[in-house]
């Protein structure tokens, strides 16, 4: 296992102390010393000038626009492929914590393992340290697709997909089945890579043994009406990628859902979140992916 030849890749969008606190962290480290690399996603913040100023050593790649988590990781990812590197990636969201014994443990057990893909637990920041996620099950059947229960031994287990929050990837299998698909724009494109994965019969584990805090409190709020609008349209362009012999089962199954999700918000008085579902269900049925936060942001 080369350790050398290890990059964290976090995503910025207009959120530089948490990024900068995240990329500190990692280069406090002694034992690993792996590439810490940023996207920033066209921040409209100080956040470039910040990062440049504050995390020396880190190298910054600035996109024209928000290219959202699929392309802004591809943009690193494409980077590091033609760079040649031979050992992992991790993905690694600005709001997770991640230490350096959890770190060795997940590039043992992909070692070990002989594992493509490999995951921490997720839990909330202490200190309630509430479980958030112990792997993700198929997002075309499930609407929380989160296991919300820890097993009873500690050993790593396969799951349907790995959280993106925090995902350690070995770099050849990106070679092998190619990048996020980028369709997605955000929310999906890791549950669509995993399942590429799948299909080449490679392993994907959570090691229970690593946990990863997550602080979902600090970007709720500004993804709110995002989050739900891709969450809803993107099970369209999952179910019909992967299941397309059973899409008259899923789509309308889909389709009832964000009907019935979309009455109860407006019902409620959440109008936007009602009417971010009803242009998820428009935007779905049709075939309109790729990036339509603009559309998503403008909603009243």
């Amino acid at each position: 296992m080369n350790i050398n030849s290890c990059v964290v890749i976090i995503l910025n969008w207009n959120n530089a102390p948490d990024t900068i606190a995240t990329v500190r962290a990692i280069q406090a480290w002694t034992a690993l010393t792996p590439a810490v690399w940023v996207v920033d996603n066209n921040s409209q913040d100080d956040s470039v000038e910040r990062i440049q100023h504050e995390c020396p050593g880190v190298r910054l790649f600035q996109a024209d626009r928000n290219l959202g988590f699929a392309a802004g990781n591809n943009l690193a990812l494409r980077q590091a492929l033609d760079e040649g590197l031979a050992g992992y990636v991790l993905l690694l969201n600005n709001d997770a914590v991640i230490d350096q014994a959890g770190m060795r443990q997940l590039l043992d057990t992909a070692e070990q393992h002989e594992a493509g893909i490999v995951g921490p637990i997720l839990r909330d920041p202490p200190p309630s340290a509430a479980l958030q996620s112990a792997g993700g099950r198929n997002v075309a059947w499930h609407v929380d697709t989160h296991i919300r229960r820890l097993p009873s031994h500690t050993q790593p287990y396969p799951v349907d997909y790995v959280p993106g929050t925090a995902i350690l990837i070995r770099a050849d299998l990106i070679r092998q089945i190619g990048l996020l698909d980028e369709d997605y724009f955000f929310s999906g494109e890791i549950a669509d890579f995993c399942a590429r994965a799948q299909r080449h019969e490679v392993r994907l584990l959570i090691d229970p043994r690593v946990t990863v805090y997550h602080d979902q409190r600090r970007s709720s709020e500004r993804r709110a009406a995002l989050y739900i609008y891709y969450f809803l349209r993107n099970r369209f362009l999952y179910a019909s990628k992967f299941y397309p012999r059973l899409r008259w089962l899923l789509i309308p199954g889909w389709a009832a859902f964000g009907l019935t999700s979309a009455a109860l918000a407006w019902a409620k008085g959440q109008r936007q979140r009602a009417r971010a579902l009803w242009l998820a269900l428009r935007d779905g049925l049709s075939g309109r992916f790729g990036d339509r936060s603009a559309q998503v942001l403008a909603i009243k």
